[in-house]
């Protein structure tokens, strides 16, 4: 079963309710996971085996992280929302770590930090690794239904 859940932030990040998210464990998935063709958007690190990718359903704020590639690397994403305030504040963070096919994911019905807010962008921090480096994307989506 794949683990999930990071809680790294950098510090002086706030989140709505005063607490970062942690994801639930998410099932054994085949690839693409659950949702056909529907996806609203998807994205791939920019590495050579493409290990990591997102896919993310805006209605119902479902975003799956998967392992895409055999290559002994955990795909993690950063989720964010644009607050007018204090400009992008980390909502919560995911890790595919059961390898190659593994998913992570997080949704509005899952509450709190999940339910990301309506009419706002959304960025999404998507890398290999522990940490950002050179295989990083970050995609950002008008959260709009």
């Amino acid at each position: 079963m794949a683990t999930t859940l990071v809680h790294v932030a950098r510090a002086g990040n706030r989140v709505a309710g005063g607490a970062l998210a942690t994801a639930s464990p998410a099932a054994a998935t085949q690839l693409p996971p659950p949702g056909g063709g529907s996806w609203d958007h998807t994205w791939t690190t920019t590495d050579a085996k493409a290990g990591g990718t997102v896919y993310v359903e805006e209605h119902g704020d479902l975003i799956y992280l998967c392992d895409t590639a055999a290559d002994g690397v955990a795909p993690r994403a950063r989720i964010y929302a644009w607050n007018t305030t204090d400009g992008y504040l980390l909502r919560y963070s995911l890790t595919a770590s059961g390898g190659n096919g593994s998913c992570a994911h997080g949704q509005a019905s899952d509450g709190g930090a999940f339910d990301l807010p309506e009419n706002d962008n959304i960025n999404i921090d998507l890398f290999l690794g522990p940490y950002p480096g050179t295989n990083r994307t970050q995609p950002t989506f008008l959260n709009d239904h």
